[in-house]
C-alpha cells in the first residue's frame, strides 16, 4: 500500500517540479520498488489521457512571450528546465473536459437506471396483478373445497344414517316376561346381533337366586331339540344388571330366550323351573 505522502512525491517527480537529488531518490525507488513503478505508469498513463481529452484551445496572447522568457531564464540556469508546466497550463482545461466526461457517463447511468427502475414498476406491475389473480383462485378453491367437505359431512351422514337402519334391522330385542309371581316385578330385555349370533341382556330387580341355586339364560332355536345354554347369570343383587352373551353352540336363529333357576354350576339344559320367557 502507497501512503498518501509518497503518491504526491511521485506525482511531483512525474511533473518535473522536484530538486535533482529528491528526483534521484525517486528513481531510485522506482527501481526498487515494482508497485511503485506500476503506480507511476498509471499516472503517466492518466496524464497522458486527460491531455488527449482536452478540448482544443486558442493559447492566451502572453503564452509565446512567456514561453520565450522561460527559455532564457533555462539557458541562464545550469538545471534542466521543468517539462512539466507546459502540463499544468493544459491542467484545468484537462480537468474540465473530465468533468464534462464523468458527467456525461453518470446522466447515461442514471438514464439506464431510470429504464430498469420503470421495468421493474412494469414487473412489479405484472407480478401484483398475477398474485391478485392467484388469490382469486385460491379464494374460489377455498369455496369449492368447503363445498366438498360440506358435500362429504352429508354423505358421512347419510352412511351413518343408513348403517344405523342396517344395523337396527339386524337387531331382535326381546322382552321376557315373568312365569311366576314372585319374580312379576323382575325385567330382562334382551338385545340379540342376528349377524354377530351373539347379545347383550338387562335385568332389573331380580332378587339373588338363592343358597346353592344359579340362573341360567337360554336361546331357544325352532330347529335344535334342546334350548341351548347362553351361560350362568351372576345376579349379586336385585339392582340393574348388564351383561354380554353367547350360545355355547351356534345357532341358526334365535326364536326366543328363556332363564331358568337351575342348580350351581348351571345345567347342559333346562332341568330348572322358568321364570323368564320372551321372543
Amino acid at each position: 500500500m502507497i501512503d498518501e505522502a509518497k503518491q504526491d512525491l511521485l506525482v511531483q517527480y512525474l511533473l518535473g517540479e522536484l530538486d535533482p537529488a529528491t528526483a534521484d531518490q525517486v528513481r531510485a525507488e522506482l527501481a526498487r520498488d515494482v508497485e511503485l513503478r506500476e503506480f507511476a505508469r498509471d499516472f503517466e498513463e492518466a496524464f497522458a489521457s486527460l491531455a488527449y481529452t482536452a478540448s482544443p484551445m486558442a493559447p492566451p496572447r502572453e503564452l509565446p512571450q512567456r514561453i520565450l522568457q522561460a527559455e532564457r531564464r533555462a539557458r541562464r540556469s545550469t538545471l534542466p528546465a521543468p517539462y512539466s508546466k507546459i502540463i499544468w497550463l493544459t491542467m484545468p482545461w484537462a480537468l474540465a473536459a473530465c468533468l464534462a466526461i464523468v458527467c456525461a457517463v453518470l446522466s447515461l447511468e442514471q438514464t439506464r437506471i431510470r429504464k430498469d427502475l420503470i421495468s421493474l414498476q412494469e414487473q412489479n406491475k405484472e407480478a401484483s396483478k398475477a398474485l391478485i389473480s392467484l388469490q382469486e383462485k385460491n379464494t374460489e378453491a377455498s369455496r369449492a373445497l368447503v363445498a366438498l367437505q360440506q358435500k362429504i359431512a352429508q354423505s358421512e351422514r347419510d352412511l351413518a344414517a343408513l348403517k344405523e337402519k342396517n344395523v337396527l334391522s339386524e337387531l331382535k330385542i326381546a322382552t321376557l316376561k315373568a312365569q311366576i309371581a314372585a319374580y312379576k316385578g323382575a325385567t330382562a330385555v334382551v338385545v340379540w346381533d342376528k349377524e354377530q349370533k351373539k347379545g347383550v341382556l338387562q335385568l332389573d330387580k331380580l332378587p339373588p337366586p338363592g343358597q346353592g341355586k344359579d340362573y341360567q339364560l337360554w336361546v331357544i332355536d325352532s330347529k335344535k331339540p334342546q334350548p341351548v345354554s347362553a351361560g350362568i347369570l351372576s345376579v349379586p343383587n336385585d339392582g340393574l344388571i348388564r351383561t354380554s352373551f353367547h350360545p355355547a353352540v351356534p345357532v341358526e336363529s334365535a326364536d326366543a330366550f328363556a332363564i331358568s333357576v337351575e342348580k350351581a354350576g348351571g345345567a347342559p339344559k333346562p332341568e330348572g323351573q322358568i321364570i323368564l320367557v320372551g321372543k
